[in-house]
């Protein structure tokens, strides 16, 4: 399925991001069978309209969790998990990561979540980039304490360093740039 189809399920209004904001069908599908090979339970971080966990609950057996900071594109992700009929496997909450308890989740996909800081952000350049740094080792936090066999997808990165802990098992070319499966390492 191509992008434009897809999107169709979106708002007018919003449909303009999807080019530079949203994870492509095809990178989709690929992340999805990377995030999910077995039932999980997966946190998408910054899943803007929910594309990503939309894609995943139709065609895995997994729950999708997506957590976004901008309430109209929760809300967007709601009506579109309905009319989907995937709102059963399909969870959209509105808040920060900070709000979400990490360790009940099986693998996190992460699509560059933080870039719209050092963009949108706090006015002034400094201010943003604090809050991009303190939001990267947040997740690098939060992931270090992650069980053994937790997977993690980056696409175009996530903003830090290699993830401590985990070892990179899969890397792929994902349209311009690279898909990367990372899965947490038993205690050494």
């Amino acid at each position: 399925m191509q992008d434009a189809t897809f999107d169709q399920i979106f708002p007018t209004s919003q449909r303009c991001r999807s080019y530079l904001h949203w994870t492509p069908v095809d990178v989709a599908m690929r992340a999805v069978a990377l995030l999910a090979p077995t039932r999980c339970r997966v946190l998408d971080v910054g899943a803007g309209v929910g594309k990503l966990c939309l894609i995943g609950a139709a065609n895995t057996g997994a729950t999708w969790v997506g957590v976004e900071r901008d309430a109209e594109m929760v809300e967007i992700a709601r009506r579109a998990a309905d009319c989907m009929h995937v709102e059963h496997r399909t969870q959209f909450l509105h808040g920060d990561i900070r709000s979400i308890d990490w360790s009940t989740f099986d693998a996190f996909y992460l699509f560059n979540p933080f870039a719209e800081i050092l963009a949108y952000g706090p006015a002034d350049a400094l201010t943003r980039r604090e809050h991009y740094a303190a939001a990267i080792d947040f997740v690098q936090r939060e992931l270090s304490r992650s069980a053994p066999g937790t997977r993690v997808v980056t696409y175009h990165g996530f903003g830090g360093e290699p993830l401590s802990g985990f070892d990179l098992v899969h890397r792929e070319t994902a349209r311009e740039d690279e898909l990367c499966l990372w899965v947490r390492c038993p205690s050494r």
